[in-house]
């Protein structure tokens, strides 16, 4: 595929022998249904063609138009990070029940503020009918909110944390017990066993601390002892656990001689006394919390109940263990994950160690929920709102309280041994850990690239801030779509994007609202060589074109000047497209089939030669990791730290600016490039600001930071108006009305050419930017190659 590699440092050898920097012809071919892959020297159809054989289910158009049709619902969860165990249960759920129901997954990592910022995505698209998820309580906390007020219904399988509902107004309905019942149960379960030494201890996430407090919450202290001190233990995270522990007033002294600092206001571990002796003579020292829990503490207790996330306690377990604690383990129930055992490396000949796990295990009430939505949706798939949610219920396998909580006795906890690590891992086993390939950038480019990986198997993330902003070129494209460029190469990509997306395939208004106005391009005597080319070659190809003289160009399109003319390609079949819906359409086919949606800024590419991983540092949140990197940012791409075009290298943002007006003589005419004067234009037939025509000047602002607007000044309007005039006179017209305007940014390469293929030879990050303002129309054809080069990767070809 270096072929098909626009180097702007080094350029490329097109095959002539010269040295010239002229990218070789491109060939097509189909493939599977409409995922048709493009031929070059270097073997792509091979590299899809590998991928595809090893993928089965891959849907022809027609199913995806029949898969398009289906009610939408989201489904929100880790799918990865370090919880991304948890989000398995959700993503075999969908996959079990996708035929009925279009599932479409984001990827929250199980953060807060990204969960947040995915519920307003969620409410912004407005296309979901209800969502399950969020996994972990306080993104569901945060996000909850944001749905209410849209009157979405959610379900939430696994989300345990106590009067999550209290504000639900009826749009909820919990799946799970809560954990004011699972710190009940497990209490119940230590005193059952018989111990009488017991300390509690967390990972210093806020889950694991709420936990421990909720543990603490039904013990009752004897007479015999004053109440013990209120705070949890802990770990603040960042290190070992303190191993510090609190017994009852007077029997260790003030609370620094359990290993806290004079002054320092840090909690510490509780000893919870549940028999008549109990303290006596529980501990004689706690240790100074520096170097993890003290040997003497760690011999004295006969039972440690850790709370937290599955990875923090196993660390936590694998410290109390070297400490030489021989006692029994209970763990909450974030811990009832296959890899848990894996990571707390149990060794034998200790005491037991148990898990909390929700009754029949997480898997079956994520199942329920799923069974339960699809059933109401089969049913009938226009319901929505609260009368979706009391379908809901009438499916559901258990009953449900006006609050929406689950029945009292409906569902509960158990305490089950750790299970034994297997020796391997389970087909799948750590899956969500790494995706196959992360998407920086959800534009057109981004978007439809996510499509085609998604749509041969591929595990894919699409990461793009969510939250409304247009910095993005696709938001502000004008959406011209033609077949003809001047530039071969990008008249290759032009025709294939026509016969994946703008010839047949987009019937009009079709998925990406596409127009047939007719496009015209304007050429001038330096120009009319590759026009000639072109024409035969659009005609070869099967697109409608053909060369027209001045006088007919005036005589067809009587609102247009000729001056300077010489010919100009005409392609009746040519037009527009509306590139927000087009970007929408190809994101939500990659969700269909299985793609995440992950909102978050990208800051930086770690890739170091040779890893077989590419990390992708994000905010919010943290590292994400992949086998392959697609870098469709467009302007944003000298921003991400860390790749080739990092910084200037990328090329320079510019300007994009461009008006509607109305005048009478605008009648008939057509979309139209100029490249004599670098002007362009094409009738809005609907939506905003229709029956204008829309005239385009290019502006000199360069090195401009990213950013849309849908307002121009006085300046800028009498701008366009002066430029524009000379080929469509009517301009300069007081009558001809101005009636919107927009500017966006675009990233502009020296050559003009994009950067698209592998950064470097052998590199795992596959660049798709830099278009120079003509990505639109060749989004598809480029998605294909760059697609096509992320699973060269994968399969390492």
């Amino acid at each position: 595929m270096r072929e098909f590699l626009w180097d702007a440092e080094a350029g490329i050898d097109g095959g002539t022998g010269t040295g010239e920097t002229v990218p070789g012809p491109i060939e097509t071919a189909a493939v599977s249904g409409d995922a048709a892959a493009v031929v070059t020297p270097g073997g792509v159809v091979s590299a899809l063609g590998t991928w595809a054989g090893a993928v089965t289910g891959l849907r022809s158009a027609e199913a995806e138009a029949a898969a398009d049709a289906l009610p939408h619902a989201a489904v929100v969860g880790p799918f990865s990070g370090e919880r991304a165990a948890w989000g398995e249960h959700l993503e075999r759920a969908a996959a079990h029940y996708g035929s009925a129901v279009t599932w479409e997954l984001y990827d929250d990592r199980g953060e807060t503020e990204t969960a947040r910022q995915i519920a307003e995505a969620v409410v912004a698209e407005g296309r979901h009918t209800l969502v399950i998820g969020h996994f972990n309580s306080s993104g569901a906390r945060a996000a909850l909110p944001v749905y209410r007020a849209a009157g979405l219904p959610i379900l939430l399988p696994l989300a345990t944390t106590p009067d999550l509902l209290a504000d639900s107004a009826g749009t909820i309905l919990r799946w799970c017990p809560d954990d004011r019942a699972q710190a009940a149960d497990l209490l119940a379960a230590v005193r059952a066993a018989g111990h009488t030494r017991i300390a509690v201890v967390h990972d210093g996430t806020g889950y694991g601390e709420r936990l421990a407090g909720l543990v603490r919450e039904p013990r009752v202290t004897p007479a015999a002892h004053p109440a013990l001190p209120s705070g949890a233990v802990v770990s603040d995270g960042s290190g070992p656990a303190t191993g510090a522990v609190a017994v009852p007033a007077g029997l260790m002294g003030a609370p620094e001689a359990a290993g806290a600092p004079p002054g320092s206001g840090l909690d510490v571990l509780d000893l919870l006394d549940t028999g008549d002796d109990a303290g006596d003579g529980a501990c004689d020292d706690a240790g100074d919390g520096a170097g993890g829990p003290d040997a003497g503490v760690a011999a004295r207790i006969t039972a440690l109940v850790v709370c937290g996330t599955h990875v923090g306690a196993a660390r936590i377990g694998r410290e109390w263990r070297a400490a030489g604690f021989a006692g029994a383990f209970y763990f909450t129930d974030d811990c009832a994950v296959d890899e848990f055992a894996a990571l707390l490396a149990e060794p034998t000949g200790r005491g037991p160690a148990h898990v909390a796990r929700m009754r029949g295990g997480p898997e079956t009430h994520v199942d329920a929920a799923f069974a339960a939505a699809t059933a109401a949706l089969t049913e009938d798939p226009g319901r929505t709102g609260r009368t979706l949610l009391a379908a809901v219920r009438a499916h559901a396998d258990r009953g449900f309280t006006a609050r929406g909580e689950p029945e009292a006795g409906s569902v509960g906890w158990d305490l089950v041994p750790v299970p034994a690590a297997p020796r391997t891992a389970a087909p799948g086993h750590g899956r969500g850990r790494a995706y196959d390939v992360i998407i920086v950038g959800a534009g057109v480019v981004g978007a439809a690239t996510a499509s085609v990986l998604a749509r041969h198997g591929a595990r894919v993330a699409l990461v793009a801030p969510m939250d409304g902003s247009r910095d993005h070129a696709t938001a502000m494209s004008g959406g011209l779509v033609r077949s003809y460029e001047p530039d071969p190469y990008l008249r290759g990509l032009a025709l294939r994007s026509h016969q994946l997306a703008w010839g047949p395939a987009a019937l009009a208004p079709g998925p990406y609202g596409f127009m047939t106005t007719g496009s015209l391009v304007l050429c001038g005597d330096a120009d009319l060589e590759q026009a000639r080319k072109g024409v035969a070659e659009l005609n070869g190809a099967g697109v409608p074109a053909e060369l027209l003289a001045p006088e007919e160009i005036g005589a067809r399109f009587p609102g247009l000047a000729v001056d300077g003319v010489t010919a100009a390609v005409w392609e009746p079949e040519a037009g527009y497209a509306d590139p927000p819906r087009t970007a929408r359409a190809y994101r939500d086919r990659a969700l269909a089939h299985g793609a995440r949606l992950l909102p978050a800024l990208v800051r930086e590419l770690v890739a170091p030669p040779g890893a077989d991983r590419v990390r992708v540092l994000l905010e919010p949140g943290g590292p994400v990791e992949a086998r392959a990197i697609v870098l469709a940012a467009g302007g944003g791409t000298g921003d991400i730290a860390g790749h080739r075009l990092s910084g200037a290298d990328a090329g320079r943002t510019k300007t994009i600016r461009y008006g509607f007006f109305h005048h009478p003589a605008t009648a008939g005419l057509p979309t139209v490039v100029d490249l004599v004067t670098g002007v362009w234009g094409r009738p809005q037939l609907s939506g905003e600001a229709a029956g204008g025509y829309m005239a385009g000047r290019p502006v000199d602002e360069w090195d401009v930071p990213l950013g849309g607007d849908d307002t121009l000044t006085d300046e800028h309007v009498a701008y366009i108006r002066q430029g524009a005039a000379v080929r469509w006179p009517w301009l300069a017209d007081p009558a001809a009305r101005f009636l919107a305007g927009r500017q966006g940014v675009d990233l502009y390469t020296p050559h003009s050419r994009p950067h698209l293929g592998r950064s470097h030879p052998g590199s795992r990050v596959v660049l798709a930017t830099g278009w120079s303002g003509a990505g639109f129309k060749t989004a598809p054809a480029a998605a294909e190659l760059a697609a096509a080069e992320a699973l060269e990767v994968l399969t390492g070809l």
